[in-house]
Protein backbone atom coordinates (compact mmCIF):
# COMPACT_ATOMS: atom_id res chain seq x y z
CA UNK A 1 0.00 0.00 0.00
CA UNK A 2 0.80 3.65 -1.07
CA UNK A 3 2.33 5.72 1.91
CA UNK A 4 -0.35 8.56 2.42
CA UNK A 5 2.10 11.76 2.75
CA UNK A 6 0.52 14.21 5.70
CA UNK A 7 -0.93 17.48 4.58
CA UNK A 8 0.61 20.25 6.40
CA UNK A 9 -0.82 23.91 6.50
CA UNK A 10 1.91 26.43 5.77
CA UNK A 11 1.78 29.18 8.06
CA UNK A 12 2.38 32.53 6.54
CA UNK A 13 5.88 33.69 6.67
CA UNK A 14 7.02 37.62 6.37
CA UNK A 15 8.43 37.49 3.40
CA UNK A 16 5.08 36.30 1.94
CA UNK A 17 4.63 38.61 -0.45
CA UNK A 18 1.10 38.48 -0.74
CA UNK A 19 0.95 39.03 3.57
CA UNK A 20 2.85 42.32 2.47
CA UNK A 21 0.18 43.48 -0.21
CA UNK A 22 -2.71 42.65 1.77
CA UNK A 23 -0.99 44.68 4.80
CA UNK A 24 -0.72 47.81 2.24
CA UNK A 25 -3.86 47.58 1.13
CA UNK A 26 -5.17 47.54 5.08
CA UNK A 27 -2.72 50.76 5.18
CA UNK A 28 -3.77 52.59 2.44
CA UNK A 29 -7.51 52.28 3.15
CA UNK A 30 -7.17 53.72 6.65
CA UNK A 31 -5.13 56.75 5.12
CA UNK A 32 -7.63 57.26 2.57
CA UNK A 33 -10.80 57.20 5.18
CA UNK A 34 -8.76 59.72 7.46
CA UNK A 35 -8.22 61.97 4.53
CA UNK A 36 -11.79 62.52 3.68
CA UNK A 37 -12.41 62.99 7.22
CA UNK A 38 -10.03 65.36 7.54
CA UNK A 39 -10.85 67.02 4.03
CA UNK A 40 -14.98 67.14 5.43
CA UNK A 41 -13.35 70.19 7.94
CA UNK A 42 -12.94 72.09 4.74
CA UNK A 43 -16.17 72.07 4.54
CA UNK A 44 -18.44 75.64 5.07
CA UNK A 45 -21.71 76.74 4.26
CA UNK A 46 -21.54 79.92 2.33
CA UNK A 47 -24.34 82.17 0.49
CA UNK A 48 -24.91 81.85 -3.20
CA UNK A 49 -26.55 84.39 -5.82
CA UNK A 50 -29.30 82.81 -7.68
CA UNK A 51 -29.36 85.95 -9.97
CA UNK A 52 -27.20 88.33 -10.96
CA UNK A 53 -26.57 91.05 -8.74
CA UNK A 54 -25.23 94.38 -10.31
CA UNK A 55 -23.59 97.19 -8.97
CA UNK A 56 -25.59 98.86 -6.88
CA UNK A 57 -28.53 96.53 -6.26
CA UNK A 58 -30.13 95.24 -2.63
CA UNK A 59 -28.69 92.18 -2.00
CA UNK A 60 -30.96 89.69 -2.23
CA UNK A 61 -32.08 86.08 -3.97
CA UNK A 62 -29.27 84.06 -2.18
CA UNK A 63 -29.23 80.94 -1.18
CA UNK A 64 -27.14 78.73 0.84
CA UNK A 65 -24.57 76.17 -0.60
CA UNK A 66 -21.78 74.22 1.10
CA UNK A 67 -18.38 73.75 -0.36
CA UNK A 68 -14.73 73.22 0.34
CA UNK A 69 -12.96 76.68 -0.09
CA UNK A 70 -9.62 75.78 2.25
CA UNK A 71 -7.77 79.39 3.23
CA UNK A 72 -10.33 80.96 1.38
CA UNK A 73 -13.56 80.59 3.16
CA UNK A 74 -13.35 83.96 5.50
CA UNK A 75 -13.65 85.60 2.49
CA UNK A 76 -16.83 84.91 1.65
CA UNK A 77 -20.30 85.40 3.56
CA UNK A 78 -21.35 82.68 5.74
CA UNK A 79 -24.65 81.19 6.03
CA UNK A 80 -25.34 82.27 9.33
CA UNK A 81 -23.68 85.68 8.35
CA UNK A 82 -27.06 88.06 8.11
CA UNK A 83 -26.82 89.88 4.77
CA UNK A 84 -27.94 93.55 4.42
CA UNK A 85 -26.59 96.38 1.97
CA UNK A 86 -25.83 96.71 -1.63
CA UNK A 87 -23.73 95.54 -4.10
CA UNK A 88 -20.23 96.74 -4.45
CA UNK A 89 -19.27 95.30 -7.61
CA UNK A 90 -21.87 92.87 -9.95
CA UNK A 91 -21.65 88.99 -8.93
CA UNK A 92 -23.27 86.69 -11.51
CA UNK A 93 -25.47 84.33 -10.70
CA UNK A 94 -24.80 80.89 -9.14
CA UNK A 95 -20.88 82.82 -7.56
CA UNK A 96 -20.64 83.30 -3.92
CA UNK A 97 -20.84 86.15 -2.08
CA UNK A 98 -17.39 87.74 -1.14
CA UNK A 99 -17.41 89.71 2.12
CA UNK A 100 -16.14 92.84 0.43
CA UNK A 101 -18.57 92.95 -2.53
CA UNK A 102 -21.17 94.23 -0.16
CA UNK A 103 -21.56 97.13 1.19
CA UNK A 104 -23.76 98.47 4.22
CA UNK A 105 -26.11 101.43 3.73
CA UNK A 106 -27.67 103.64 0.85
CA UNK A 107 -24.96 104.24 -2.34
CA UNK A 108 -27.39 106.94 -3.42
CA UNK A 109 -25.33 109.88 -2.15
CA UNK A 110 -21.62 107.96 -2.97
CA UNK A 111 -19.91 109.12 -6.09
CA UNK A 112 -17.54 106.59 -8.30
CA UNK A 113 -14.82 108.71 -9.38
CA UNK A 114 -12.00 107.81 -11.94
CA UNK A 115 -8.12 108.35 -10.91
CA UNK A 116 -5.40 107.90 -13.02
CA UNK A 117 -2.95 106.48 -11.12
CA UNK A 118 0.92 105.32 -11.96
CA UNK A 119 0.91 101.50 -11.88
CA UNK A 120 3.71 102.13 -9.11
CA UNK A 121 1.81 104.03 -6.78
CA UNK A 122 -0.52 101.94 -6.14
CA UNK A 123 -0.52 98.44 -4.16
CA UNK A 124 0.40 95.67 -6.93
CA UNK A 125 -1.94 93.30 -5.85
CA UNK A 126 -5.09 96.37 -5.27
CA UNK A 127 -8.68 94.42 -6.27
CA UNK A 128 -12.07 95.46 -6.43
CA UNK A 129 -13.39 95.96 -2.69
CA UNK A 130 -10.04 97.19 -1.32
CA UNK A 131 -9.81 100.16 0.73
CA UNK A 132 -7.42 103.05 0.11
CA UNK A 133 -6.21 106.20 1.45
CA UNK A 134 -5.76 108.90 -1.27
CA UNK A 135 -2.43 110.85 -1.08
CA UNK A 136 -1.70 113.60 -3.03
CA UNK A 137 1.76 115.57 -4.04
CA UNK A 138 2.30 118.46 -6.06
CA UNK A 139 3.88 118.46 -9.15
CA UNK A 140 6.81 120.78 -9.51
CA UNK A 141 4.44 123.71 -10.92
CA UNK A 142 1.87 123.02 -8.30
CA UNK A 143 2.22 125.80 -5.58
CA UNK A 144 -0.85 124.90 -3.03
CA UNK A 145 1.10 121.99 -1.64
CA UNK A 146 4.64 121.49 -0.54
CA UNK A 147 4.32 117.87 0.90
CA UNK A 148 2.07 115.02 -0.05
CA UNK A 149 -0.73 115.39 1.60
CA UNK A 150 -3.92 112.98 2.42
CA UNK A 151 -6.54 114.17 0.76
CA UNK A 152 -9.53 111.21 1.61
CA UNK A 153 -8.77 108.13 4.03
CA UNK A 154 -10.88 104.76 3.63
CA UNK A 155 -12.59 104.82 0.12
CA UNK A 156 -13.43 102.09 -1.32
CA UNK A 157 -12.19 100.39 -5.03
CA UNK A 158 -15.03 99.74 -7.34
CA UNK A 159 -12.88 98.71 -10.26
CA UNK A 160 -9.23 98.64 -11.60
CA UNK A 161 -8.22 98.87 -15.66
CA UNK A 162 -6.03 96.18 -16.74
CA UNK A 163 -4.69 98.53 -19.36
CA UNK A 164 -2.77 101.41 -18.65
CA UNK A 165 -3.66 104.44 -20.62
CA UNK A 166 -1.84 107.78 -21.38
CA UNK A 167 1.18 109.03 -22.40
CA UNK A 168 2.64 108.06 -18.88
CA UNK A 169 1.16 104.61 -18.59
CA UNK A 170 -1.43 105.48 -15.81
CA UNK A 171 -3.99 103.26 -14.75
CA UNK A 172 -7.57 103.92 -14.18
CA UNK A 173 -8.56 103.21 -11.14
CA UNK A 174 -12.28 103.62 -9.96
CA UNK A 175 -12.85 105.15 -6.33
CA UNK A 176 -16.12 105.20 -4.32
CA UNK A 177 -16.32 108.70 -3.00
CA UNK A 178 -18.62 110.22 -0.61
CA UNK A 179 -20.22 113.08 -2.59
CA UNK A 180 -19.20 115.49 -0.01
CA UNK A 181 -15.29 114.73 -1.47
CA UNK A 182 -15.65 114.01 -4.70
CA UNK A 183 -14.47 118.08 -5.43
CA UNK A 184 -10.84 117.77 -3.22
CA UNK A 185 -10.95 114.25 -4.95
CA UNK A 186 -10.96 115.68 -8.65
CA UNK A 187 -8.41 118.46 -7.88
CA UNK A 188 -6.31 116.61 -6.45
CA UNK A 189 -5.78 114.32 -9.52
CA UNK A 190 -5.34 117.61 -11.46
CA UNK A 191 -2.61 119.42 -9.30
CA UNK A 192 -0.11 116.43 -9.37
CA UNK A 193 0.74 112.85 -8.36
CA UNK A 194 -1.49 110.52 -6.48
CA UNK A 195 -0.70 107.63 -4.49
CA UNK A 196 -2.91 104.93 -3.28
CA UNK A 197 -2.46 103.54 0.30
CA UNK A 198 -3.82 100.07 1.18
CA UNK A 199 -5.76 99.81 4.32
CA UNK A 200 -4.56 96.30 5.86
CA UNK A 201 -8.51 95.09 7.21
CA UNK A 202 -7.26 95.38 10.64
CA UNK A 203 -7.15 99.12 10.43
CA UNK A 204 -10.02 99.28 8.70
CA UNK A 205 -12.89 101.72 10.75
CA UNK A 206 -15.87 103.26 8.94
CA UNK A 207 -15.91 106.96 9.14
CA UNK A 208 -18.26 109.04 10.72
CA UNK A 209 -20.85 110.13 7.75
CA UNK A 210 -19.38 107.55 5.58
CA UNK A 211 -22.10 105.97 3.28
CA UNK A 212 -19.48 103.13 2.60
CA UNK A 213 -18.60 100.29 5.04
CA UNK A 214 -16.36 97.48 4.94
CA UNK A 215 -18.53 94.55 4.89
CA UNK A 216 -17.10 92.65 7.66
CA UNK A 217 -18.68 94.82 10.10
CA UNK A 218 -21.98 93.01 9.91
CA UNK A 219 -20.01 89.78 10.78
Amino acid sequence: MAQRRAMRVSTPRWTDFRLWLGLALVVGAMFAGAHLLSSDGDDVTVWQATRDLPEGAVIADLRPVTVSLGDAGDDYLAANDVVTGRMLWPVSAGELIPRRAVVAGDLAGARLVTMPVDPLRLPPDLMPGDRVDVWATPSERAEALLVPQLIVPGVTVASISEDTVGIGGQIAVVLTVAEADVAEVVAASRGGGLDLVSVPLSSQRPRDGSLVEAADALS
